[in-house]
This record gives C-alpha cells, sequence and structure tokens, in this order.
C-alpha cells in the first residue's frame, strides 16, 4: 500500500509564453482532443488548464511523462505559436505541484480579474472531472488552502462572485445527486415488482 502510494504522485508541466500578446496557446476544441490524447497514452489521471497566461498540465502517474507532454504541445501548437517563447517548467512531486499552484493563484490574487477568471475555469474543471480521483482532489485542497488563506487575509478579489460560483457548483452537485438517488429507487422498485 505504502509503495503505491510512493511509486505514484501528481507531477506537472507548466507551460508559459514570453510573447508580449496574451492568448491561448490552444483553442477550446484543441484542449480536448489534447488532452483526450494524453488520456489515452498516460492515462485518465490527467487535467489541462489552458489561460491566456499559459498552460498546465496534471497528471496522476509513477512515471515522468514530461518530454512526452512538451513534444505533444509543441507538436500541437506548431502551425499557432512561435516556439521559440514557449517555457516549460517540470515539477514531478505532490510538493513541487502544490508549490507551483499555489504560487501561481497568489501572483493571480493581485490582478482580480485573471484571479476571477482562473477561479472560475477551475471551478468548471472540477465540474468536467468528476470522475478524477487523484488529479482534481489534490488540486482542490491547493486551492482551498489559497482560498482561505486569502479570506483570512482579507485579500480575495471578486469574493462574492466567487462565492456564488462556488455556491452554484454545490447547488448542481446536489441536485445531481438526488436525481441519481431517484433514478436508484426507480430502478430497485422495478426489479422489485
Amino acid at each position: 500500500m505504502s509503495i503505491d502510494k510512493e511509486l505514484y504522485s501528481i507531477k506537472s508541466v507548466n507551460i508559459r509564453s514570453t510573447d508580449i500578446k496574451r492568448r491561448l496557446l490552444m483553442s477550446f476544441t484543441t484542449v480536448a482532443i489534447f488532452e483526450s490524447f494524453l488520456k489515452e497514452n498516460i492515462g485518465n489521471e490527467v487535467v489541462v488548464i489552458n489561460t491566456n497566461i499559459g498552460m498546465e498540465v496534471y497528471y496522476y502517474s509513477n512515471n515522468d511523462y514530461s518530454t512526452f507532454i512538451r513534444e505533444s504541445v509543441l507538436l500541437y501548437t506548431i502551425k499557432h505559436i512561435d516556439q521559440a517563447k514557449l517555457k516549460f517548467k517540470n515539477n514531478f512531486n505532490e510538493e513541487e505541484v502544490c508549490k507551483s499552484f499555489c504560487e501561481a493563484l497568489l501572483t493571480f490574487a493581485q490582478y482580480p480579474q485573471i484571479f476571477l477568471a482562473y477561479t472560475k475555469k477551475f471551478l468548471r474543471l472540477q465540474e468536467t472531472n468528476t470522475s478524477s480521483k487523484y488529479v482534481i482532489p489534490i488540486l482542490n485542497g491547493f486551492f482551498e488552502e489559497v482560498f482561505e488563506f486569502l479570506t483570512e487575509a482579507g485579500k480575495i478579489p471578486h469574493q462574492k462572485k466567487i462565492e456564488r460560483a462556488k455556491n452554484r457548483r454545490q447547488d448542481s452537485n446536489s441536485e445531481n445527486m438526488i436525481i441519481n438517488d431517484l433514478i436508484s429507487e426507480i430502478l430497485l422498485k422495478k426489479h422489485h415488482n
């Protein structure tokens, strides 16, 4: 049991563009295809966060896929980005990933619109990756830690908007659980009749 825990860990590859123009490295549809490609080759525990600031690829594995991810990013962006302006940073364990993720969030908090956009994107990723057993729960732990720190310091930009977005997500999750429970109950009764 402890051997598995030591072998597997969350890792990440962060990609930033040094280009002055702030734009997505990949379009929304290309990111979906790219993430699907990574999941086919690395495993289902892969999450890609694509923003105007850069891209973050998180994965849970005992293998280092940083070179594979780097080469894949270069392949997927070859026609659209000056690849000489891309900078890659690899994080090989949970401590490095936590430090990188938390530092980025704390930096974004200094820019209210960026922080709000990133937070909303992260909340949407949680909704779309509900089957994630490792990456999303680990990242959510980091996110909540930073969110709590910023709340205590009174430095959360757009706090009311973020709280509404978080509450909407929780309400949606509660509604989905109720619907699933009702479906299970109906199916159970159907089998008893």
